[in-house]
């Protein structure tokens, strides 16, 4: 049974920030998953200033701490060699390290398959910097490990899902970022999410002007650039007018909405799921990594307040895809 385990690495983020807090709270909630073995990457303080939620991850696992991921892996494939796992078992890491550090060691992990996917609490950029990195959050850091890759941003939600074309820029930069080769490699982002949701409803495709260029009249981005793109892409939608795409009844039309933009899709992600649901997902990396859709609310730390259903569903969701895979 045990050789069948999957190993799935857990990051907490900012030590000050809600991600342990929203960690636990899932853990408790979902409880020991059939095989599947935890592997908690924590500050090796957090048990001295949190200790209320290692009492309720504590109500359902048999926590085994360690001080690195070297020795709890070592462990981990002695249980497993020994077809010994249980999935009751939860691999607790007490770092030194940063959550930067983290990260990059899990990417690493992944890459090598010595670890099968991540799920990720809110990391700051301001703590990658005074980590010594030059990278911007969580995908600066894959895309440094993985340079070939055509990463993009997706958003599952219990309504829609959502797509972002192009990364953090300004919004006068977005057209000329918007080449035929990044955009059919958005398209295969999407083709890939609708794969692993096994949806066989197209993709709708958002245009990039109001009322999608209107035949030209606003804009002809539309007419010279994407239909002809479209042409090609039989998965994909006519570009849709994105100040009426997200009307309630095209919901369950496409498998996902492919936006140009970040707030393009983002907007109205948020406004209909909140900040509390919802999962993020990185699309073009060579291992499954969900992420949760918040940020790291350092206001509320430590008080019990904050809402634990993204990292439900993000756990949820990178189990359900891991299995598939």
């Amino acid at each position: 049974m045990s050789k069948l385990f999957s190993a799935v690495a857990l990051t907490t983020g900012d030590p000050d920030g809600i991600g342990f807090e929203v960690t636990a709270k899932a853990l408790a909630k979902l409880g020991p998953q059939k095989n599947t073995s935890f592997f908690l990457f924590r500050d090796k303080d957090q048990e001295k200033t949190q200790k209320r939620y290692f009492k309720l991850i504590d109500q359902k696992f048999s926590r085994l701490t360690f001080k690195s991921a070297k020795s709890a892996l070592a462990f981990y494939y002695i249980l497993k060699n020994a077809n010994a796992l249980d999935g009751h078992f939860l691999f607790d890491l007490e770092l030194s390290t940063t959550a930067a550090d983290w990260i990059i060691e899990v990417t690493e992990l992944c890459r090598d398959k010595i670890m099968n996917s991540l799920v990720t609490a809110p990391i700051s950029k301001t703590l990658i910097k005074d980590a010594g990195y030059k990278f911007v959050g969580h995908t600066g850091i894959f895309r440094h490990y993985f340079p070939k890759n055509p990463m993009f941003m997706g958003f599952i939600g219990n309504k829609f899902n959502v797509i972002i074309t192009t990364d953090h820029i300004a919004l006068k930069d977005v057209e000329k970022d918007l080449s035929p080769k990044k955009l059919t490699a958005s398209f295969a982002a999407a083709k890939m999410l609708q794969g692993l949701l096994s949806s066989g409803k197209p993709v709708g495709l958002l245009g990039l002007n109001p009322h999608a260029g209107e035949k030209g009249v606003v804009g002809s981005f539309e007419q010279k650039v994407l239909l002809p793109l479209v042409k090609k892409h039989k998965y994909l939608s006519a570009p849709l007018s994105p100040d009426a795409a997200f009307f309630p009844e095209n919901w369950s039309k496409y498998s996902t909405y492919l936006a140009l933009y970040h707030d393009q899709g983002l907007i109205p992600f948020k406004m209909i799921h909140g900040q509390d649901s919802g999962v993020h997902i990185t699309l073009g990396l060579p291992f499954l990594r969900t992420s949760v859709d918040h940020g790291t609310a350092k206001d509320i730390f430590n008080k019990n307040k904050a809402n634990a259903n993204s990292m439900v569903e993000a756990i949820e969701l990178n189990l359900k895809l891991l299995k598939r895979s």
